[in-house]
């Protein structure tokens, strides 16, 4: 591997235009290619650390030595925000603004992988004023979306911390437990459907366990269920026994009408019985009197003249006595009249 680095100043002679802006640019340029099962990579790089760098990586082990401050890190950053990585993976800044070298307005990265039918070269333009970002794909205009699908194609994952391990990661990649390192394992190294396939067996298992944990519960509640079943046999029987009475005491309700009709009926004939022979003994008990009401029709008809006679004689005598009542009436006002006139006389004489 060999590293240049470019600290960007000028020639002797040389003018810088006031149009253009001030940039110092980071270009991080990886270029990969198998040729009889070797790996050849060029890494072009621009940062906060370098003004222009290039890295061309050799095709097995790379490693980069240097002291604190040199710029190792920044390789490390650069790789990842190229390959669509998010800050939180590098754990140094929120922003991509700040891995752009202090006093510049905008940096590049450009990377270049292996492809099979033409190599893919991805390019990152940051700016700091608004931490926008233009992305490009073989020099043409594209978006963050299309460099995360291409980059997901090749099978980096820059998320993965058994892939890609920044420094300020080592100690969250420590406290990684057993069951995440596998899972980020097989990301890193086995084929796309092996996590899916490992995915689907703990939701299987997860399953398995529900269905046991329901299986248990059904066992229990059925064998409390047969507990209770045979407590409740005599209660069962005795509701049998009590709903034979109940259909009797049912039946025995619906004849009861029945039953009451007959004596009715009964008690009809026999008082339609009593009532013909009454009416015998009516006809002959008419027939025997009719003598007798014959003489008393006669009776009574020689009486009503002598009722005219006499209903006419106490009218008459009625008649007299309220006369003579009346008149006693008349009199004995002009009695007290009489003694009223005495009276005054007499109050009269005493007065004088």
């Amino acid at each position: 591997m060999r590293l240049s680095t470019f600290t960007g100043r000028r020639r002797k002679g040389e003018q810088q235009s006031e149009k253009q802006p001030r940039h110092l640019h980071l270009i991080f340029h990886l270029c990969s290619e198998i040729q009889q099962d070797k790996l050849r990579c060029v890494l072009l790089c621009t940062d906060r650390t370098y003004d222009y760098s290039v890295v061309r990586p050799g095709p097995n082990l790379n490693m980069i030595v240097g002291a604190n401050g040199t710029g190792k890190s920044s390789i490390v950053c650069a790789i990842c925000l190229v390959l669509a990585g998010r800050t939180v993976t590098l754990g140094r800044g929120d922003k991509v603004g700040l891995y752009v070298k202090r006093g510049c307005q905008k940096g590049f990265v450009e990377i270049e992988l292996f492809k099979n039918g033409g190599n893919l070269v991805i390019s990152r333009e940051i700016h700091v004023e608004n931490n926008q970002s233009l992305w490009m794909i073989n020099g043409g205009i594209s978006n963050q979306k299309k460099v995360e699908e291409e980059v997901k194609a090749l099978q980096i994952q820059v998320s993965n911390l058994c892939q890609f391990l920044p420094q300020e990661k080592v100690g969250e990649f420590a406290k990684m437990s057993k069951i995440e390192l596998l899972e980020a394992t097989e990301k890193s190294v086995g084929p796309p459907e092996m996590y899916e396939y490992h995915c689907e067996l703990k939701n299987f298992r997860n399953k398995e366990r529900e269905l046991e944990n329901v299986v248990k519960e059904k066992a229990s509640f059925l064998e409390k269920a047969k507990q209770r079943n045979e407590r409740n046999k005599i209660d069962v029987n005795r509701y049998y026994e009590k709903k034979r009475h109940l259909d009797v005491i049912e039946l025995l309700e619906k004849k009861k009408p029945w039953v009451e009709y007959e004596t009715a009926r009964k008690e009809l004939e026999g008082l339609k019985m009593e009532r013909e022979e009454a009416k015998k003994q009516l006809s002959a008990l008419r027939q025997a009197q009719a003598p007798m009401l014959k003489k008393i029709q006669q009776i009574d008809d020689q009486l009503k003249p002598n009722e005219s006679q006499m209903k006419a004689k106490e009218a008459a005598a009625l008649d007299r006595k309220e006369n003579e009542l009346l008149s006693e009436k008349k009199r004995l006002s002009e009695l007290k009249g009489k003694r009223r006139q005495l009276e005054q006389k007499i109050s009269t004489k005493q007065d004088r």
